[in-house]
């Protein structure tokens, strides 16, 4: 059971207690617009709710997705949400985009072309960056800073799947998990760089829409407690995909039936329930980009390197 396969992660905690002095625990509600044509009436119903709650979160969009529906990542602007970039192609029909073990000149070629997509669009130029299948490395974080990125949430900090999900490597378990400097020059140097990385929560499983649709509220409330135990920021995300039926959107024939399993309006409500248990449980909505430096831990920094990666093939995050 999810439970006892806590234990060992609960026994390397700092006996329960939060790292941090914040009285008030902060939620990040994020999604991610991967290249999925179809998927962009999820994005509009995603929306809709967010009106309803007050919310206003953070959407990073694969560059093809803001190309296609510039009206709508302008829309989501328009209402107040954060505009990130979650590289150039992912999800769509050609082979997916891997920052662990691309080049430095065709990383920031993806790059460019989703930061000059969205701020086509939109009008603003966006600062924050999710790598596509949660893969990234430290040529990555090179070309953000080069690129004038400010923010990165990628990194599964103390998430394992066990053969569940695709998350199966441990390089990033023990990485912190709250707001931190990462270093991308290598794991012998000291220096750290200017982007802050805001980690995608995890209790072994992911806080996400997949895991909620798998292991029901009541058992992700328990991962909800225990990683606010140890850290005051709880990163949510979805994708507008999730909220359609899977014979209405176009996935490239890789995508496993598992993972187009479980894709329904349905959905819906049930995120709904999760935003009105953190909202019950003293959460306060906020937005990536308000957190600020005096607000993280740098006392637990983590080395970025491309050394002793696995292969593509290894794993695949959704």
């Amino acid at each position: 059971m999810l439970t006892s396969g806590m234990n060992e992660v609960v026994s390397g905690s700092l006996n329960g207690h939060n790292r941090e002095g914040h009285s008030t625990p902060r939620f990040y509600f994020t999604v991610d617009c991967d290249w999925v044509p179809g998927s962009e009436f999820g994005l509009e119903r995603l929306l809709n709710v967010c009106d309803r709650y007050g919310l206003k979160g953070t959407i990073f969009f694969a560059g093809r997705f803001a190309e296609s529906y510039p009206d709508l990542v302008r829309e989501c602007h328009r209402r107040g949400h954060e505009l990130g970039t979650h590289g150039w192609a992912h999800g769509g029909l050609e082979e997916d985009e891997d920052f662990r073990v691309a080049s430095y000149e065709q990383q920031r070629e993806w790059i460019r072309r989703a930061t000059d997509a969205v701020e086509h669009a939109a009008g603003i130029r966006p600062v924050i960056f999710r790598a596509p299948n949660l893969r990234i490395g430290a040529t990555t974080f090179r070309v953000l800073e080069d690129e004038g990125y400010q923010y990165d949430s990628s990194i599964p900090a103390r998430r394992f799947d066990m053969g569940f999900g695709r998350v199966h490597y441990t390089e990033y378990f023990w990485a912190p998990l709250t707001p931190y400097n990462p270093s991308w020059q290598g794991r012998h140097c000291r220096e750290r760089n200017d982007i802050l990385e805001i980690p995608p929560s995890a209790c072994l499983f992911p806080i996400n829409l997949a895991a909620l649709r798998v292991l029901r509220l009541q058992t992700f409330n328990y991962m909800i407690n225990w990683i606010g135990q140890r850290s005051q920021h709880l990163v949510f995300y979805c994708h507008p995909f999730e909220f359609l039926h899977a014979k209405d959107q176009m996935f490239p024939k890789t995508m496993s039936k598992w993972n187009r399993w479980g894709m329904s309006p349905a959905n819906l409500p049930l995120m709904e329930s999760l935003l009105n248990y953190v909202l019950d449980n003293g959460y306060a909505l906020a937005q990536m980009m308000s957190v600020t430096a005096h607000r993280f831990d740098s006392r637990y920094p983590v080395k970025l390197s491309t050394d002793g990666l696995l292969t593509h093939s290894a794993y695949r995050e959704e």
